[in-house]
């Protein structure tokens, strides 16, 4: 009798748990849709609220190959201000991953909107030319 209501008990409690969960995901907090909502931003308004921005070198190699172009960098501004993540949609690879380096490096101050950091999206473009 003893097993077979610890039993119970341990379904009845793991059926609550999961009817929670299911109504939270049924009807989620609007206060933490707005977390994780991203801001886009232009290319001229990111480069403005950089608190710290390094360009990216020209890599030796590139150089001495006298390889050039742009590099079209897309990049998440995290909570913290910190780049998140970075991903490159044109660009010889030498130079892309020379702008990857770089951009991870940016600080920006956190983006405040309602009074709540938000992530920011944007996407830059890099000039490499000899």
């Amino acid at each position: 009798m003893k097993v077979f209501l610890r039993r119970s008990a341990g379904i009845v409690s793991t059926s609550l748990f999961v009817v929670v969960l299911a109504h939270a995901a049924a009807n989620p907090d609007p206060s933490r849709e707005a977390d994780n909502e991203v801001i886009v931003m232009n290319s001229h308004a990111i480069r403005q609220a950089a608190v710290f921005r390094q360009e990216p070198e020209y890599p030796a190699a590139a150089r001495q190959f006298r390889l050039s172009g742009d590099v079209v960098a897309e990049f998440t501004v995290g909570l913290d201000g910190k780049v998140e993540n970075v991903t490159t949609s044109k660009g010889c690879p030498l130079l892309t991953e020379a702008v990857s380096r770089a951009l991870r490096k940016w600080t920006f101050s956190p983006f405040i909107v309602d009074g709540r950091p938000r992530r920011v999206k944007s996407t830059l473009t890099f000039d490499f030319h000899l």
